[in-house]
């Protein structure tokens, strides 16, 4: 039968079990009505796949390894596909875990599998796991970082660095020139390895149906993130086989702010100018806070806790200031403490490495979960160490 066929018949039945019983649907007929849902999402992929190959002739590119992992269709694949495992895992219809597992559902929904090489029973490289980092970098924050996606074994960083002039030698033009002001250096930047565990309670699954695919999507898009930007912003600068991250950067400008309270919009133009007398202008800097001092800053008012709320100046009014929760808060001793980072994003690199890979296991079972354990390998550097201004002890 055609498919889009079998997609209207479905659909016709949908419609006449909503006008037959509205609202008041059993259980059973509920169920059944999910299931159909669900049925209908299949077909609708499956067509659009169908039309997406029977097209890939017309489209120039879209076959090789820079693929546009980001096209809604994949998304959707994808989001499929990771659900049904979960769902499988949940309900107890796959027996035994093993690299086939994505693989089958994979190409049911689409999505053209690929075995990682690194040999597993359970892990595959996938193009699930390469939308992963397209949704990441949604992220307000991660989305300023540039990313470069490597595929040696190692991406050394070129970097030129002016630190002063040389001084005027006096020599005749035919003298050849001593004198240098140009240091070139290099960045490796190697792979980390990095983990997060998703994990769902075999309800959500069940009672969520085909619902249930975004929420597990986003949960599992969010470790990742939350991931990412705390090996970003902390990391460990002496610790092998860890990111070194912003509290580490070596050269960087910083502001000791002493404890006084955030009563003006001093800290960011402090952190401005500093950033100016290094080239950066404002339309090209960020600032990164806790979600308390967010809140701090836009409290402000003209005379103190009364009157008008307070307006940034307007030389500082297009450099946005990103709120992130993972910005700690208890720096310091005996005081709630925290840092404001502000930076010339362009002046940094997040490298990655491969891509995700992804191992579902029903090591939770006991608990009633099924789990995910999605392992990505990457690195961070900040290339200009004087586009990076630290100020700490803020006051939360």
């Amino acid at each position: 039968m055609d498919l889009r066929i079998k997609r209207a018949e479905l659909l016709d039945k949908l419609n006449t079990l909503q006008n037959q019983h509205g609202k008041g649907m059993t259980a059973e007929i509920s169920k059944e009505f999910s299931r159909m849902l669900d049925d209908v999402d299949k077909i609708s992929n499956e067509i659009r796949f169908n039309d997406y190959v029977k097209n890939a002739e017309t489209r120039q590119g879209e076959q090789d390894e820079n693929t546009n992992y980001s096209q809604p269709y994949y998304k959707n694949a994808a989001k499929k596909t990771l659900g049904d495992a979960f769902r499988m895992l949940a309900t107890g219809e796959r027996s035994k875990l093993d690299n086939n597992f994505l693989l089958e559902l994979g190409e049911k929904h689409g999505l053209k599998e690929l075995r990682t090489e690194y040999p597993s029973d359970n892990i595959v490289q996938t193009k699930i796991t390469n939308v992963f980092f397209e949704l990441v970098k949604d992220d307000r924050f991660l989305s300023r970082i540039p990313t470069e996606i490597v595929k040696d074994g190692y991406l050394k960083y070129p970097v030129v660095s002016r630190e002063n002039y040389p001084t005027a030698e006096g020599k005749a033009d035919a003298d050849a020139l001593t004198g240098s002001d140009t240091n070139f250096t290099s960045i490796t930047l190697e792979p980390k390895n990095s983990y997060v565990l998703s994990r769902f309670h075999k309800d959500l699954i069940r009672d969520g149906g085909p619902r249930a695919y975004n929420a597990i999507w986003q949960s599992c898009r969010t470790a990742i993130t939350k991931k990412l930007v705390e090996n970003i912003i902390y990391g460990n600068g002496t610790t092998a086989g860890e990111f070194n991250g912003l509290d580490n950067v070596v050269g960087a400008q910083t502001y000791d702010n002493s404890s006084y309270p955030i009563a003006d919009y001093d800290l960011i133009t402090r952190g401005a100018k500093a950033l100016n007398d290094r080239f950066v202008d404002h339309n090209q800097m960020i600032g990164l806070i806790s979600t308390n001092t967010y809140q701090k800053f836009s409290n402000l008012r003209e005379l103190d806790t009364e009157g008008m709320y307070l307006a940034p100046p307007a030389q500082i009014g297009m450099i946005p200031l990103i709120a992130n929760a993972q910005v700690k808060t208890n720096y310091g001793t005996g005081t709630n403490l925290t840092k404001m980072y502000m930076m010339n994003p362009e002046s940094s690199i997040l490298a990655l490495f491969g891509t995700f890979e992804m191992e579902l296991n029903e090591r939770y079972a006991e608990f009633d979960h099924a789990a995910a354990l999605i392992a990505f390998r990457a690195d961070f550097a900040f290339l200009d160490p004087k586009h990076l201004f630290v100020a700490s002890n803020i006051p939360t």
